[in-house]
């Protein structure tokens, strides 16, 4: 089964063999505790679901494993991205992969004053280069915005989340460990096509100059083993 992004609740109730009623009790919970939650599109009918909401009805193992092979696969086609923003910063290393919601409902300039308060904050707490590449997106079922970003930065994984609980009161933090095999670069891309100004997204750091050439070298080495690639296999 090839997993989607978003699911009908008669699609969702199939897979997880449950019923579309106990689906939307499910639903109306969590909004009601998470008011901010974009899984679910509701705009218009028929209402979506997120795959992110099979891990309300599956185990925690079972979800990650899910999670994974989707994006491990999302990883693959994204790659096929060529010269493209994404396919350019996948040559970085980063270290953090994170989003942020808020109590209080912020507009796109507001969330982009907080990130780059954010980024001026973690560069003078780090030592040695220092790179973040953020976007900021609305929220599917109610006012307000959210953001993505990835970070390079020494600091600690628990220091990142409480500076981000100091400057603003925010609602969900979800910070991980950036894993180079996942698509994370590419999740957080999705709409920068449609803010090319760069008025909702931002690339942030310390050294981007070298980063730059860094990029140049990588790319034009992955268009060499291409060429090879194809001559072997022609």
């Amino acid at each position: 089964m090839k997993l989607k992004n978003w699911y009908t609740a008669k699609e969702f109730s199939d897979i997880c063999k449950i019923s579309t009623r106990t689906l939307e009790r499910r639903r109306d919970k969590l909004l009601n505790e998470y008011p901010y939650l974009d899984w679910f599109k509701m705009k218009s009918k028929p209402y979506k679901y997120s795959f992110k909401m099979m891990s309300e009805f599956t185990s925690p193992q079972l979800f990650e494993l899910i999670q994974r092979n989707r994006s491990l696969s999302n990883t693959i086609e994204c790659m096929q991205r060529y010269d493209t923003l994404e396919h350019h910063l996948s040559f970085l290393s980063w270290e953090f992969f994170s989003t942020i919601t808020y109590k209080n409902p912020k507009d796109k300039e507001e969330c982009r004053i907080l990130m780059n308060e954010l980024y001026e904050e973690i560069e003078s707490r780090s030592s040695g280069d220092t790179r973040m590449f953020y976007t900021t997106e609305n929220f599917s079922v109610s006012n307000g915005n959210h953001n993505h970003f990835v970070l390079k930065s020494d600091m600690k994984l628990y220091q990142i989340r409480d500076l981000m609980k100091e400057l603003e009161s925010v609602g969900i933090i979800d910070i991980q460990r950036y894993d180079m095999e996942l698509a994370a670069i590419f999740y957080i891309c999705k709409e920068v096509k449609n803010n090319q100004n760069g008025l909702y997204w931002d690339l942030l750091g310390n050294n981007l100059e070298e980063d730059g050439e860094l990029i140049k070298k990588y790319k034009k080495c992955n268009q060499f083993i291409t060429t090879k690639a194809k001559q072997l296999v022609g």
